[in-house]
């Protein structure tokens, strides 16, 4: 049985892209609905600026409140596919707040709901139709606030979210993970966080397990963002980033977090950069995320 953790921290919530394939455009056919459930790599202004009465994210550099300097992956994959999307994804969650509690706000004490509690949510007032689309992403702020958690711990409250999605009708559900926990501006080089990629293999591990359990029973994927930011980081050019900004990583906006202890400060070219703030990517990588999960959505219609 999973004990009860409670922490305060500080949460992940307080280049010229191609188009997408013939292939994944022909997925606007496929789905009616997309929805989502995650923290703040998917919040796209409805969860932490609701949660916290309007007050974070406040600083006006982000777009809609979103935590990005524009439109996220998630935005980006119902445009393209021509689908409604219903986003239930609040900055600073977590899997199950009785197992590590998820806050946002400046000084991280404003309570938000886990993916178990919008799930919940969800199921209170709709129900799964052989057409939608399901994304399931959490797993960072569990770590950020919980340095004890392993990766096994975190995919077994994953797996229950996706065992009650599943009794209640989900046929398509998508998974991603996350750069380790100790590659973000704000983490970078802090020995708080050494345990960080036994963990993001532990959770790598357990995805992999989950959709290879549930794959002979829906259609489900786990898409390796991780992966996509290694690449960036080791092949900067590549992507439109200048490596100054990712050896170390730096963050554009600087500043927006009490915590940073440092004057606010924008850069006058978030496009070269990986990270928009401490925590989170800027737009053109959310564009990228986005191609990431067309391309598992067409592998899966294969």
């Amino acid at each position: 049985m999973l004990s009860k953790r409670t922490h305060f921290c500080l949460l992940l919530g307080s280049a010229t892209l191609s188009s997408a394939s013939p292939l994944a455009r022909r997925q606007a056919q496929t789905y009616g609905r997309m929805i989502v459930f995650g923290d703040s790599y998917s919040d796209d202004g409805n969860g932490a600026w609701v949660a916290s009465n309007h007050t974070w994210p406040a600083d006006p550099a982000y777009y809609n409140h979103s935590f990005s300097n524009g439109p996220k992956w998630s935005n980006d994959l119902a445009d393209t596919l021509s689908v409604e999307l219903l986003n239930y994804a609040a900055g600073g969650a977590t899997a199950d707040n009785s197992f590590v509690q998820g806050y946002t706000g400046a000084e991280s004490t404003i309570p938000v709901p886990s993916t178990r509690d919008q799930i919940a949510t969800f199921l209170n007032t709709s129900s799964p139709r052989p057409d939608d689309l399901f994304v399931h992403w959490i797993g960072a702020n569990d770590a950020l606030c919980d340095t004890n958690i392993t990766g096994a711990e975190l995919t077994s409250l994953i797996n229950r979210d996706v065992d009650t999605l599943f009794r209640a009708g989900a046929r398509t559900i998508l998974f991603a993970n996350y750069p380790p926990v100790n590659q973000f501006p704000a983490t970078y080089g802090s020995s708080d966080y050494a345990f960080a990629d036994d963990y993001a293999k532990g959770v790598d591990t357990g995805l992999g397990n989950l959709v290879a359990g549930y794959s002979a029973y829906i259609k489900t994927g786990f898409i390796d963002v991780q992966a996509l930011f290694a690449n960036i980081t080791n092949n900067p050019a590549a992507y439109g980033v200048d490596e100054k900004y990712v050896n170390p990583p730096t963050a554009c906006l600087q500043g927006a977090y009490p915590s940073e202890g440092v004057p606010r400060s924008l850069c006058d070219d978030p496009e070269r950069h990986l990270y928009f703030d401490p925590y989170h990517p800027v737009k053109e990588v959310h564009t990228r995320i986005s191609q990431l999960f067309q391309e598992k959505l067409a592998e899966l219609a294969g």
